[in-house]
């Protein structure tokens, strides 16, 4: 099982907004975006963390492809863009 995290650093103020967007993802597209939405409690403002489990990176690739080649995904992802500071993805494998 492999645990994707993508954390992204919202502008200014902006955390609240950028994570009803995520959230509004993970009802659009379940698929690929089934996970927790987290915000920080400590350490750098306006951090918000969407979290999902798949049980390999090419399922992961597989999910992704398919949502990102929708044209909706592109009007989505044109509003989450101006919220958004900075971004990183990063992949655990979960041992228990």
């Amino acid at each position: 099982m492999i645990l994707v995290r993508d954390v992204f650093q919202a502008k200014y103020g902006k955390g609240g907004e950028l994570a009803a967007l995520l959230k509004e993802a993970r009802q659009k597209w379940p698929q690929a975006y089934a996970g927790r939405i987290l915000t920080d409690a400590s350490g750098s403002f306006f951090t918000v963390v969407a979290e999902t489990e798949v049980a390999s990176l090419a399922e992961w690739e597989r999910r992704i492809a398919d949502v990102f080649s929708l044209a909706e995904f592109g009007d989505w992802f044109g509003r989450m863009q101006p919220l958004v500071e900075s971004g990183r993805r990063e992949f655990y494998n979960v041992e228990a």
